[in-house]
C-alpha cells in the first residue's frame, strides 16, 4: 500500500470515529490550487462519504464571497489568509500550509523558446522582448506581485515595466495567443491552452506564492473540513500537487511569501 493510501486510510478511520453522517464541505478557493485540491477531494469523498463542493474565484473576490455566503474551508495565499486571521474570520489554529507555486515565463504555443537558463540569459531575453504581460503587481495575492519581485531581483523591473501590459490571467493569455504580446508571466499551475511554458526563472530569481487552507469561523462542517485539510497537507498528497505543477508543503522549507 502506498504512503498516500495508508495516510488516507488512517485519516478515514479517524473521521468515521468522530463523525456519524455524511456532510457537504463547501470550499472557497483561488484558481491556482484547484486541480490538485479537486483530485484530492475526489479521493476524500470516495473514502469518507463527505462531498466536497468547490467555488473558484479570483484572489480579490475572496473577501466579498466569504461575507456573502457560508463556507467550511478556504484555500488562499498566505497574505490573504493572514488578513482574514487578523480580522477574526477563521477558526483558531486551523491555518495549515499546503503548497506553493512558482512563477513561469510563457510564450504562444509554437513560438521559439527563448533562453532563460541562467540569470544573465533570463535578463537578456526579457530586455530583448518587445512586450510582456503579467497581472497588476499592486493587486494583492496575484501572480503579478511575484513577477514584479522576480524582475526586481533581476535588476530589470523598470525596463520591463515600460513595455508591460498589465492583464489578468485570461485576458493576458489572450494577448499572447493573438500575438499582441510576446511573452508573459503566469503561475505554473495556471498556464492556459494556447500557451507554452518556457520555464521558471533560474533558481536565484524564482519567486513563489504560498498557499494555506483554513476553516472559517462560521463553518457549518468544521470537523469534516479540518479532516480534508489534513489530507491536503499530508506527505502522501505530494504526487497530486506535483501533477498540477505545485510543490507540496513537505517539499520546501517552512516559510511564508513576502
Amino acid at each position: 500500500m502506498s504512503l498516500y493510501k495508508t495516510a488516507l486510510s488512517i485519516l478515514m478511520l479517524l473521521i468515521s470515529a468522530g463523525m456519524a453522517a455524511a456532510a457537504e464541505i463547501r470550499v472557497l478557493s483561488v484558481g491556482s490550487t484547484q486541480f490538485a485540491a479537486k483530485a484530492l477531494a475526489a479521493d476524500f469523498a470516495k473514502e469518507s462519504g463527505h462531498q466536497v463542493a468547490f467555488t473558484i474565484v479570483a484572489p480579490f473576490q475572496v473577501d466579498q464571497k466569504l461575507a456573502a455566503e457560508p463556507y467550511d474551508l478556504l484555500i488562499v495565499a498566505v497574505p490573504a489568509m493572514q488578513a482574514l486571521d487578523t480580522a477574526g474570520s477563521l477558526r483558531p489554529d486551523s491555518r495549515t500550509a499546503i503548497a506553493r507555486v512558482g512563477i513561469g515565463l510563457v510564450v504562444k504555443d509554437g513560438a521559439a523558446l527563448p533562453d532563460i537558463s541562467t540569470p544573465e540569459a533570463f535578463k537578456k531575453t526579457l530586455l530583448a522582448a518587445r512586450s510582456v504581460t503579467y497581472s497588476d503587481p499592486a493587486v494583492p495575492n496575484l501572480a503579478g506581485a511575484v513577477a514584479a519581485a522576480v524582475l526586481v531581483k533581476a535588476g530589470i523591473f523598470d525596463e520591463v515595466k515600460s513595455k508591460a501590459r498589465l492583464a489578468m490571467l485570461g485576458p493576458g493569455a489572450e494577448l499572447i495567443i493573438k500575438g499582441e504580446v510576446e511573452m508573459g508571466f503566469f503561475n505554473l499551475s495556471e498556464v492556459l491552452p494556447g500557451l507554452k511554458i518556457v520555464g521558471p526563472p533560474p533558481a536565484p530569481l524564482q519567486g513563489y506564492t504560498f498557499y494555506e487552507a483554513a476553516v472559517p469561523a462560521k463553518a457549518a462542517a468544521p470537523a469534516e473540513a479540518m479532516a480534508f485539510i489534513r489530507l491536503l497537507a499530508s506527505a502522501g498528497s505530494g504526487d497530486k500537487w506535483r501533477a498540477a505543477a505545485l510543490e507540496p508543503v513537505a517539499a520546501y522549507p517552512p516559510t511564508k511569501s513576502p
